[in-house]
């Protein structure tokens, strides 16, 4: 190092001794003769400047910290002449003559480098010199090494344009491609590939015969033929005698790590959680007898900070109707809030929290927060055709049982990750409950958008964008890091390089395989219970014997009507028929094929191989975990399941924060980290550092257990307090980042239409199976088709991502664009207009007045009370009643004029007054809003 820096010392005192001579010259000229100095300098062409002494100090002053001997941020050294024109991981970074096509003046000339903090920008006149360098050529005086072709380079191309026909699952003629011994070895025709003779490999001459691939098959199988480029090297790499790529290059477990430094690995979210001690020292006597539990000291401490008060305590109907809405997303009874304000247990309110979590309904409120970050839908997506997933129901089921049984996190994860690897289905005699249920936990690495189920859109471009958008999901809802801007180039924040992005997508690969691909219409498994399997063949056996006694029927039968009724008959049992039953699920086919980095994302420029691995700024390299099949006579290699099983660890720093963060979220409004998908450098920093530690640290020391997580955090006195804010935290805290009162909370779209089909006795309490359909109609709205018995709740209805429900829609129910992190909360217009004008509010409206005429009697004082308290859960004040009374009485005189001349006017507006009472009461801040 210090040979180098002496190095460097006399290059750039030869640069300036070079600079102090031509002044000295300039100078003589003008001197001697002034008349010909002015000519001769605007003759002269600026020379290019020359790379050693002009360039190469530059990039070492300033960008050596990054692209040095110690980090090779994206794989790229700036050290010496050959590691520049190499290149970094996204191609070269320099381009001979086309500045403006070189990666390396793109970034300088936008101020990307040096980074900020890293160096100091480069000056206009140093750009110049730069620029001036490229445009002349890029010359310098080290001989560069000209790039030699290697299988690193042949094999991904064979991969893409020949493993569809000659690989591991399919061998046309007996040929393999995927590896030089085979393709020495040749098939039926004999050798594939003569090495040093491109003329005699036939190979070559059969894709120069256009005979490979085979151009009608070439839909079928969903490929294209290798471009000129590619035959171009492949017939220079079989010239030179099939070169090889140095394998040593490939990271292995144990070696350091120059993408990634230490320095890197100790930003905060970085580092494993440990529980910070408790700040009791910190407070009064006064501020501890406010405390209930840890959580309170944590922010009472940060308060203070900010010369902060708590809100007062929330009364117990508030509550009771904070804690339903949270943990089940439906409102109390007004009875059962009568019971809770009049219970003078001094462990009520515990004793409320442990049986609404014990709940059923609990599953389908939490369920469905999960089912937004996983990205949950029925339909594939696309831009024309949105085909439905008939089976991804039983991932939303599995989804709301897991929350409701509370396994632990740590088991969703690895159920989720690998539930396919976690049993041996394939062997097992009846497939059980639990079979049954890791194999459909698996659909969480089948929610994005999925275009492949047809040739015509299942090139490998499509697959890998549904490889993407898997990552990307995985990335923001158990990771919480933005891996997917890695796709294309190393992260330009947070220390992820481009390979670790592809070192990820190689751990899912044993699945997701661009190279071995299965059409999303057909990657689903028949793998459901023994039981359900019966109750399907006894249902078919049934249709199938009815229609053969009507073909037998057909066979004797002269009479032409007959005939015509009993093919009706027939037509209609046939349609009867249910489809066969299955599981949308991901599984191991094994032997996956290797992995190459793309560079700039571009799946026709494959960049060096990669191994499996976790991003190294959490796993170091001596950590990264041991790939092992998880069964001796298992297919699987065993890499999703060591994902999971990392994932799922206390080793891993990022897994407890996120989840942790997201439950505080649902509860308050806002994470102690604001960016609930970003917890990397750019994300939000957060609010109460240390009570998330401790909170993640319990979390695991609980065993993941969700419930439990929610028991600390809802008997906190900081989640009971009030909504009411004081004229200190108006000035003091008004984005409510220190917690100084409970945030005012808006429904989300499905508690919303929800609470209608509460409030109008319309709620059928139906758990799980198959999706309530949705009709467009022709007005373009989107509704619940009438089943005329009620309606099921909102996370049971059919989810597409082009056609979502209108009430859901307006509410800000999101698409899954490929998921949902956080909901848009707007406040619009239109969420008002639909209430008020939507022919289904109207029609719920009038089922709440029948169920409040029910209820209450022919007496309209008693019919308003009883309106009031169904809506609120509460009991109307004496000015609450009598302004629904006096309005009552408005609209029943509106109604008795409009309804002059027809029969009994009296008690149908009497009627129609309640009706619109009942639709008022549904258009209230008050029914939309939880304090």
């Amino acid at each position: 190092m210090w040979t180098k820096q002496l190095t460097i010392k006399r290059i750039a005192t030869r640069r300036y001794d070079l600079r102090a001579r031509l002044i000295c010259l300039v100078m003589m000229v003008l001197f001697v003769s002034p008349s010909l100095s002015a000519p001769y300098l605007c003759a002269a062409p600026p020379s290019s400047p020359n790379f050693e002494s002009d360039v190469l100090p530059l990039l070492i002053e300033r960008c050596s910290k990054c692209h040095g001997d110690e980090r090779q941020i994206s794989n790229l050294s700036v050290l010496t002449a050959s590691d520049l024109m190499k290149g970094a991981q996204s191609g070269p970074v320099v381009i001979a003559g086309k500045p403006e096509e070189s990666m390396l003046w793109e970034r300088l000339i936008s101020k990307q480098m040096p980074p900020n903090g890293e160096g100091e920008p480069f000056s206009d006149e140093e750009l110049d010199v730069i620029r001036r360098w490229i445009a002349g050529g890029a010359k310098t005086d080290e001989p560069i090494m000209q790039t030699v072709i290697t299988d690193e380079r042949i094999l991904p191309l064979l991969q893409l344009r020949c493993v569809s026909c000659h690989g591991g699952r399919r061998r046309e003629a007996d040929l393999d491609v995927r590896t030089i011994e085979s393709l020495l070895r040749g098939g039926k025709s004999g050798p594939a590939i003569v090495s040093g003779k491109p003329e005699e490999s036939l190979l070559l001459k059969r894709i120069r015969a256009e005979e490979m691939p085979p151009r009608r098959q070439m839909v079928a199988v969903s490929v294209k033929p290798m471009e000129a480029s590619e035959i171009i090297i492949l017939e220079q790499w079989i010239a030179s005698g099939l070169p090889l790529q140095d394998r040593s290059a490939v990271s292995e477990l144990n070696d350091s790590d120059p993408l990634v430094s230490e320095e890197d690995r100790q930003f905060w979210s970085f580092v494993v959680p440990k529980s910070p001690p408790i700040p009791s020292d910190k407070l009064t006597s006064a501020d501890l007898d406010r405390a209930f539990n840890p959580i309170d000291i944590f922010i009472l401490e940060r308060m203070r900070q900010h010369d902060l008060s708590p809100a007062g305590q929330a009364d117990r109907a508030t509550l009771i109707k904070r804690l339903y809405f949270d943990l089940l997303g439906l409102p109390p009874t007004f009875e059962e809030v009568e019971r809770f304000v009049a219970d003078q247990d001094q462990t009520a309110y515990e004793k409320l929290v442990d049986r609404l979590l014990a709940s059923p309904h609990y599953g389908e409120r939490w369920g469905r927060h999960w089912l937004d970050i996983s990205g949950y839908s029925d339909s594939e997506g696309g831009q024309n055709e949105d085909f439905t997933r008939p089976n991804m129901w039983r991932y939303r089921d599995y989804v709301i049982q897991a929350f409701n049984s509370d396994p632990g996190y740590d088991q969703l994860i690895l159920e989720q990750i690998a539930g396919d690897e976690l049993v041996d289905y394939e062997n097992a005699e009846t497939i059980t409950d639990d079979i049954y249920r890791k194999l459909c936990a698996t659909g969480f690495l089948r929610t994005a958008p999925d275009r492949t189920f047809a040739n015509i859109t299942n090139f490998v471009p499509e697959r890998l964008e549904v490889i993407a958008d898997e990552l990307q999901i995985l990335g923001s809802s158990i990771l919480g890091l933005t891996i997917h801007c890695c796709r294309c180039h190393s992260h330009k924040f947070d220390p992820l390089p481009q390979r670790d992005y592809y070192r990820l997508a190689a751990m899912l690969k044993d699945g997701y395989d661009e190279n071995d691909w299965i059409g999303s219409k057909e990657r689903n498994l028949k793998y459901v219970t023994t039981e359900e399997r019966k109750q399907w063949e006894a249902t078919i056996q049934g249709i199938e014997s009815e229609i053969k006694k009507i073909e037998s029927e057909l066979a004797t039968c002269s009479d032409e009507a007959k005939k015509k009724s009993l093919m009706e008959q027939k037509t209609q049992w046939e349609s009867k028929k249910p489809a066969e039953p299955t599981i949308r699920a991901l599984w191991s086919r094994g032997d996956p094929s290797p992995t190459y980095i793309l560079r700039r994302g571009n799946y026709l420029t494959p960049g060096e191989l990669v191994s499996p691995g976790i991003p190294s700024v959490l796993c170091p390299p001596a950590d990264q975990p041991d790939v092992q099949p998880p069964r001796p006579s298992a297919k699987s290699v065993g890499s999703r399941l060591a994902l999971a099983k990392w994932l799922a660890s206390p080793r891993n720093p990022l897994t407890a924060r996120v989840m942790v963060n997201r439950i505080w979220k649902h509860h308050f409004g806002t994470g102690l980290v604001a960016s609930p998908d970003n917890f990397g450098k750019m994300g939000a920093p957060p609010s109460h550092p240390e009570l998330l530690d401790w909170l993640a640290a319990r979390f695991m020391e609980q065993n993941w257990s969700v419930k439990a997580l929610h028991r600390v955090i809802l008997t906190s006195a900081i989640y009971q307090q009030s909504s009411q804010k004081s004229d200190a935290a108006n000035q003091r805290d008004p984005d409510n980042r220190w917690l100084s009162h409970m945030p005012l909370r808006r429904l989300e779209a499905e508690a919303v239409r929800d609470r209608l089909l509460v409030a109008s006795g319309n709620l059928k309490s139906v758990f799980y199976g198959a999706p309530s359909e949705v009709d467009i109609r022709g007005d373009g709205l989107v509704t619940v088709r009438n089943a005329g018995n009620g309606e099921r709740r909102s996370v049971y209805l059919l989810h597409r991502r082009t056609a979502i429900p209108t009430l859901l829609e307006t509410f800000d129910s999101p698409q899954m664009g490929p998921n949902c992190v956080t909901r848009a909360e707007s406040v619009v217009a239109p969420q008002a207009l639909h209430l008020l004008n939507n022919a289904a509010v109207h029609q719920l409206a009038e089922m709440f007045a029948d169920k409040v005429r029910r209820e209450a009697g022919d007496k309209y004082q008693q019919q308003l009370r009883r309106a009031f308290q169904i809506a609120y859960s509460e009991d109307p004040s004496p000015e609450q009643l009598k302004l629904l009374s006096n309005k009552y009485e408005e609209l029943s005189q509106a109604w008795l004029s409009s309804l002059a001349g027809k029969e009994n006017i009296q008690q149908a507006a009497k009627d129609r007054a309640l009706v619109n009472v009942c639709h008022a009461l549904m258009n209230s801040a008050a029914f939309i809003y939880v304090e």
